[in-house]
């Protein structure tokens, strides 16, 4: 028995599997890369399951970057108050109460930081960072769900799904979402 030959019929195998642009079943499908063929139900299997995971990390990664800027918001309101309280404190031992907290209030100003010291805070660079991943891994999403393949398509509309369902609840508003990244 001649491995060399075996090798060739195995890689043959690979080749055959068409490229159809028109929705459609069945396991024999190159995926992503010419080198990534499932050409066995195994391998088929364990192409869907990754994309679900995927479609899941797309989802997780969205929340965290949310939640990496509200806690910077957060941060900040704290900052805020702490200053508010300061000048209230002061301003009652030297004016009435009514028109003292007016006075703090007129006389907390955020300090304008300037545009380079925007970006180059720590969260703003994660957040950059998360959302070059999350746009990456959304256009590889869209190429497999281009292959036309239904149990494709479906993997990735699972895993979207499925990572809406654990990490969607921190959207409160409907209409601020990544419909497209």
């Amino acid at each position: 028995m001649d491995m060399g030959h075996m090798h060739d019929n195995a890689t043959a195998v690979k080749a055959s599997c068409p490229m159809i642009m028109v929705f459609h079943g069945g396991h024999c499908e190159r995926i992503l890369w010419r080198n990534w063929v499932a050409s066995t139900y195994v391998e088929f299997v364990f192409s869907c399951l990754a994309f679900v995971v995927m479609g899941f990390l797309y989802e997780a990664l969205k929340f965290v970057r949310q939640q990496l800027v509200k806690r910077a918001a957060s941060k900040e309101a704290e900052r805020i108050n702490l200053e508010l309280q300061s000048k209230q404190r002061y301003e009652s031992t030297t004016s009435t109460i009514g028109h003292g907290s007016q006075q703090a209030l007129a006389d907390i100003r955020v300090t304008p930081k300037k545009y380079i010291q925007h970006v180059m805070t720590t969260t703003h660079v994660i957040t950059t960072l998360l959302f070059f991943i999350q746009v990456a891994l959304s256009y590889l999403l869209m190429l497999v769900f281009m292959n036309y393949n239904y149990w494709l398509c479906l993997s990735v509309v699972i895993g979207l799904g499925l990572g809406y369902f654990f990490f969607g609840w921190s959207q409160h508003d409907a209409y601020d979402n990544d419909c497209c990244h």
